[in-house]
């Protein structure tokens, strides 16, 4: 596994990549549309996005997948360019959007990791957020607090006048949020990054939220560390020879809500060189089984290892939640991890904001999770062992 000195280096890189951007050209002159981009964004690993570049303005498509159908059209122009020609159908934005709202923890990881945290504006859920600059400027009431995602506080959004607002899944206006939003005249933009299954082709969405903002040049040096950096470590966990095994999470009201083959965690978990234990299993809910504690039970009594325990920080807790848990074989052991070594007094983890663009540090920790047999006291990122 990569050392710790080498891993640290590639976060610097990383991070220290200066602002470039590609902006559009602020000549309000020029509204004539073009009949071709002159460029464009075209993502190596999402098929579900991306930018056509134009002389004054830009188009960023959200696509629906493999079938490369555009389900939503954005169009990104400069405060004094007119709304080109052939685009009716687009949303049209300011561009670059210097005031946003973020209604997803993942979104404001985005723009921290791009160093635009001074455009967040309001966000949803702040409880569960990390970043602690992202906190100091709440505490300062530099961001607003817009509610929660599925309950927003459309007061706070509409006062905050926003080039944007970041929320999930599709707008087919059917929903009434959506429709809430549209009438208070806010635009919403769309994220689909957390339908990627592979981590690569998640993390690349960085990309996505860069275009709005104008830093696809830092979007892309981040990007491409993250690659390089993962693609090296699948060669080395190709090279090991031991499969542990591996199952996850906990029981919400009595269900056990357990990933499997093609869910973005148990994919995770195969690079990392881990027997997933429902890895072969086809999903019934989403990607996820649904599952009581005798079914885990069974068949991961003797797994070696145990990950993702809610927002638990010790086996004692994990304890007093359910007793029975005791009987797992990664519990007596002390092989049950979970990723809280990042975790504000919320209970916010960064994994879940900064993670899904940084997959190669969530593999740098699983490898050394199911592969070290040295003590992993401050070598870990995300992760921390229970104990």
């Amino acid at each position: 596994m990569r050392k710790k000195a080498q891993y640290s280096l590639l976060i610097v890189i990383a991070f220290a990549v200066g602002v470039v951007t590609n902006a559009c050209s602020n000549k309000s002159s020029h509204a004539a549309s073009q009949s071709s981009p002159i460029d464009s964004l075209v993502p190596k690993y999402s098929h579900s996005f991306k930018v056509e570049y134009y002389d004054d303005f830009r188009v960023l498509k959200v696509l629906s997948g493999e079938d490369k159908r555009t389900v939503t059209s954005y169009l990104l122009c400069p405060k004094g360019v007119k709304t080109p020609a052939g685009f009716g159908d687009a949303v049209r934005l300011n561009y670059p959007a210097t005031r946003v709202a973020c209604m997803s923890t993942t979104h404001v990881g985005a723009l921290s990791l791009l160093q635009a945290r001074d455009a967040i504006s309001a966000t949803t859920n702040q409880y569960l957020l990390c970043d602690t600059q992202v906190l100091s400027m709440i505490s300062a009431g530099l961001i607003k607090d817009a509610g929660k995602d599925y309950q927003p506080d459309y007061e706070v959004i509409a006062q905050s006048k926003l080039d944007l607002l970041f929320s999930d899944g599709e707008n087919t206006g059917s929903s009434q949020m959506f429709a809430k939003m549209k009438a208070l005249g806010i635009n919403v933009v769309c994220s689909r990054d957390y339908f990627e299954q592979e981590p690569l082709a998640r993390a690349e969405w960085i990309k996505f939220f860069a275009a709005f903002i104008g830093k696809e040049k830092m979007a892309d040096s981040i990007f491409n560390a993250v690659q390089n950096d993962y693609q090296a470590q699948l060669t080395n966990i190709a090279e090991t020879g031991e499969r542990p095994t591996v199952f996850c999470n906990l029981p919400y009201s009595g269900v056990w809500y357990m990933p499997c083959g093609e869910n973005y965690v148990a994919k995770l978990i195969t690079d990392a060189g881990g027997d997933f234990l429902w890895n072969k299993d086809k999903p019934v809910n989403g990607l996820n089984l649904t599952l009581n504690f005798e079914q885990v039970y069974q068949r991961a009594v003797n797994a070696d290892f145990w990950i993702n325990t809610n927002t638990l920080t010790d086996l004692g807790q994990l304890a007093a939640v359910d007793q029975k848990f005791k009987l797992f074989k990664a519990f007596k052991t002390g092989k049950v991890f979970n990723a809280v070594n990042r975790i504000s007094s919320a209970g916010g983890m960064d994994i879940w904001e900064t993670g899904s663009f940084l997959p190669n540090i969530v593999l740098h920790d699983l490898g050394l999770i199911l592969h070290s047999h040295e003590p992993l006291d401050g070598k870990l990122y995300y992760y921390k062992q229970l104990k």
